[in-house]
């Protein structure tokens, strides 16, 4: 988890613009309300959330000031302790979300893919176990991965599966009884 953090939240600070979504991909809009903060007059220009998000109305929010021609800031140094120890099936059901706001927003997440990210995050986790001697960690970390991407694959395709096994899926029930 701590590799994970490190990964999505790095030691440097910066900022993105749509120029830089061919590199950056889909950190060029990143973005999460667990740290944020928000220029009122932008906020209110853009319209504010999108009203009814399963997951990542932050991201959407940022993917539209970007397109607007604004700019997101990352500060490495501001510090907030936010941790997860999630069990595979929670891993599962948050990423099986995640894909169903994928699949619901195209405009946002077709330009910048999430498998992209995962590739370098197991990557990135890989380098760094072997480096500090406990890579007997990493097949954990995989098996993790599995149940993330499984959820994420399920979530992307949600249109397809039964309503009820949606509802047992989804994290976030409510949003299908809204």
């Amino acid at each position: 988890e701590k590799i994970s953090r490190r990964f999505k939240y790095p030691p440097s600070s910066g900022v993105t613009t749509a120029a830089d979504l061919d590199t950056m991909g889909l950190k060029t809009f990143f973005c999460s309300n667990v740290c944020a903060a928000y220029r009122r007059d932008i906020y209110e220009e853009l319209g504010g959330f999108i009203r009814h998000a399963i997951f990542n109305a932050d991201m959407i929010y940022a993917a539209g000031a970007v397109k607007a021609g604004y700019a997101v800031a990352y500060e490495a140094g501001a510090a907030v302790v936010h941790s997860h120890n999630y069990t595979n099936m929670q891993q599962l059901r948050r990423n099986f979300d995640l894909g169903v706001s994928q699949a619901d927003h195209p405009e946002v997440f077709r330009q910048a893919a999430s498998e992209a990210e995962g590739k370098k995050l197991v990557a990135e986790t890989y380098r760094l176990l072997k480096k500090e001697g406990r890579l007997h960690r990493f097949p954990g970390f995989c098996m993790q991965c599995g149940f993330k991407y499984a959820g994420y694959l399920l979530g992307r395709h949600y249109m397809k599966l039964p309503r009820g096994l949606v509802l047992r899926i989804s994290a976030n029930r409510e949003y299908w009884l809204a």
